[in-house]
């Protein structure tokens, strides 16, 4: 083989190894450090503190850190008013208060309470700020509740700090911080490829901090006077988010210097993949691995999270050091870019390597910049193409912020279907009519006569919980799946819960689909269903651009059909036997995988015929920005609007996680339904990209009878079909 010759096999060869790897690497690292850091999710180090004085209070403290592997640090406070302020400055994230008791060493003390009329001898308070995190909130209470049970406490609860009633999960602030990474290191990407002499520092400040004003007032609307997650504090909310954008745009303008095109893949890891999981905002820092912890204090995403939330919740306090990180992170990028500029100016001596590669900014050359290539339009106004390069990374901050925040930031139950049992069917209809009245449109609750159809309907997915009416007596029974859902699940725990002890009886929690160990959140589904949906989208996207000759249907297809089987194998192997958060079901989980990635494969090619690269708007809106929310995977179903609720039986998305789920949890029942809905959108994407090819074929074909010269150039050169043969 000639030379000449190989040289285009290599370099076909390396599109086609980028075509593949890139969207590989990208699935690998998010489903394994999403997954090996938040499927299991165990409370370690958490601080926590006994208020009294005696020796009930020193026991319960010992109690606290006796075990092996203790997941608390307790500490002893003497006063109320000590455990409030240390809440609120986030050093401790609860307080149990034991009532006043006779061998109380100094009874004199604030350990009652003011606001509580009557901290009595048998009534704890349980103290926790939820702003500072609903899931730690939550983990605080599971684990000093027993603590007063086993000294005959009741617990009644307080909070230093609540979360608003349009923010009662606190995504607020998450949406916020994401958005803020998103815009800093997705537009610097896209002007590496689009327009690299922005990239040069004395061009890319100033247009930067432009741009990081601008996306701070979208992000803000966005999240408070649009959709009501954030209130108040407009100045200082604009300015954490300007020096979030900032910094991490100027980071990942020094990551290009350094990785050039493919910058994107060490961008994205360390503001999202590592920043989402240390950022405690989603889970708490104390229940991830320890190297989350280190990376809480040095990451942007966890510094512009509790930067916001310290503002919006704390009135600013602890806020310093938080934006503090921030500068130095916008600073050392600053420097560091400077340096690398510096250095390879003096090695080019000033000139590009006659590669097309700027020799400042390590990207390649603007078309119109580039010596030799062909006489070009002429380029519009440096504003349009502002604008132009722009409105991508606009449109897809906007898109998720909007549409996820909009989704999950308000999660109260909505006509969520669960069940009152009673032996009788008067009884029942009777309880069911006075709960309603109680409850109101939260919950569509249905009377039964038998606790085994509830069973029944509860593993079918019918419904999300059933109260069992107690025999004189006994216990009542709240019946739920904590596979079907662990939010749903703690609702119906919670709301029946009360009600029984309203009514002073004594309850029971069956849990008829329970999360295993490796799955404590019943989140590993939908970590699963996003990496299958990410190996389908991304790898067209790139094929669109670098390999748009794979998109014809007779290459297209066992070239998808290889991608597929690879990637729900690679996915399902580093999902279980690596991290082991997925135990058994291998082919069942295989299959769905290699489904869910081919489907959206499918999809994503049609909408790149006709859109190239930018496919990855409507389809990640699609499947990702709409589907994330509809999917049941993270929020319950009938806690999230009915805009979102109505799509649950429609995108992909949604199917593959029901699919898994009921593979893992239900034995498979009920799966025939959303097996269907994928095997429609993977059909219909089918028909479409054969109907587009046989039209694109035809005006090829048409085109080339009407033309002259292109007839001319079809004809083959004398000997070439000898030297083919050759």
């Amino acid at each position: 083989m000639s030379e000449a010759g190989a040289t285009p096999r290599a370099a076909k060869a390396a599109r086609y190894g980028f075509v593949f790897a890139f969207p590989f690497v990208m699935v690998m690292l998010l489903v394994g450090i999403y997954v090996s850091a938040m499927h299991a999710p165990q409370p370690h180090d958490l601080p926590v503190a006994v208020v009294g004085s005696g020796a009930q209070a020193e026991r319960s403290v010992a109690a606290l850190d006796a075990a092996d592997g203790s997941p608390v640090d307790a500490r002893l406070l003497r006063s109320v008013d000590e455990a409030k302020r240390q809440l609120h400055d986030r050093e401790i994230a609860g307080a149990l208060v034991l009532p006043d008791s006779s061998d109380s060493s100094d009874s004199s003390d604030n350990s009652g309470n003011s606001d509580s009329d009557g901290n009595g001898g048998t009534t704890a308070q349980l103290w926790t700020a939820q702003a500072a995190g609903a899931s730690q909130t939550m983990t605080v209470s599971q684990l000093l509740t027993p603590v007063a049970a086993a000294s005959h406490l009741t617990v009644e609860a307080h909070d230093v700090a609540p979360l608003p009633q349009d923010d009662q999960s606190g995504m607020g602030v998450l949406y916020l911080s994401v958005g803020a990474m998103l815009a800093g290191y997705m537009a610097v990407t896209v002007a590496s490829s689009g327009m690299p002499r922005l990239l040069r520092l004395k061009k890319l400040v100033p247009v930067l901090a432009g741009w990081s004003a601008l996306m701070s007032v979208v992000i803000w609307t966005l999240a408070g006077p649009v959709i009501g997650a954030v209130s108040g504090h407009a100045p200082e909310v604009l300015g954490t988010a300007f020096l979030g954008i900032f910094a991490v745009g100027l980071t990942q303008a020094f990551l290009t210097r350094l990785f050039g095109p493919i910058a994107v893949i060490p961008g994205i890891t360390l503001f999202m993949f590592l920043g989402v999981p240390a950022s405690n905002l989603a889970l708490s820092i104390h229940t991830m691995p320890g190297f989350f912890g280190f990376l809480h204090h040095v990451l942007p995403l966890p510094a512009v999270g509790e930067a916001l939330r310290a503002i919006v919740y704390f009135d600013g306090d602890g806020a310093g050091v938080h934006l503090l990180t921030l500068g130095i992170w916008a600073l050392a990028a600053l420097l560091l870019t400077a340096g690398v500029d510096l250095l390879k100016r003096r090695k080019a001596d000033g000139k590009t390597d006659g590669t097309g590669t700027d020799a400042a900014t390590g990207t390649g050359q603007d078309a119109a910049g580039t010596p030799g290539a062909p006489a070009a339009r002429k380029a519009p106004h440096p504003a349009v193409q502002y604008v132009m390069l722009g409105a991508f990374p606009f449109l897809m901050v906007v898109l998720m912020v909007g549409l996820m925040l909009s989704g999950m930031h308000k999660p109260l139950p909505r006509d969520l279907p669960v069940a009152v049992v009673a032996d009788s069917a008067q009884a029942a209809e009777q309880t069911a009519q006075g709960l309603e009245k109680s409850l109101g449109s939260s919950f569509d609750i249905r009377p039964l006569t038998s606790a085994d159809e509830a069973k029944r309907q509860i593993r079918d997915r019918g419904i999300a919980g059933a109260y069992v009416l107690p025999a004189p007596g006994e216990k009542a029974q709240i019946l739920s799946a904590g596979g079907a859902g662990m939010s749903q699940q703690q609702v119906v725990q919670r709301t029946f819960g009360q009600i029984a002890a309203q009514q002073g009886v004594r309850t029971e929690n069956i849990d008829l689909a329970p999360l295993p160990a490796h799955d404590g959140m019943g989140t590993v589904t939908l970590y699963l269903a996003i990496g299958f949906t990410m190996s389908g989208f991304i790898v067209v996207t790139i094929m669109s651009a670098a390999a748009r000759e794979l998109l014809r249907v007779r290459r297209l297809l066992p070239v998808l059909a290889g991608w597929a089987v690879l990637m729900a194998t690679a996915v399902w192997l580093l999902a279980g036997p690596v991290i082991g958060a997925v135990h058994g079901h291998a082919w069942q989980i295989l299959g769905l995988g290699a489904l869910m990635v081919f489907t959206v494969s499918l999809v994503t090619a049609v909408f790149a015929r006709f859109l190239g690269p930018l496919a990855v708007i409507p389809v990640v809106t699609l499947m990702m920005f709409l589907g994330v929310p509809a999917s049941n995977g993270g929020v319950a179903l009938h806690m999230v609007p009915g805009f979102f609720q109505a799509l649950h039986g429609v995108l992909p998305l949604p199917a593959v996680v029901e699919s898994i789920r009921s593979v893992l949890y239900f034995g498979a029942d009920g799966i025939g339904g959303h097996l269907g809905t994928l095997a429609l959108w993977g059909g219909a994407a089918l028909v479409l990209n054969v109907a587009l090819d046989l039209f694109q074929h035809r005006r090829d074909r048409d085109k080339d009878l009407t033309d002259p010269a292109a007839l001319v150039a079809a004809e083959p050169a004398p000997g070439a079909n000898a030297e083919a043969l050759r």
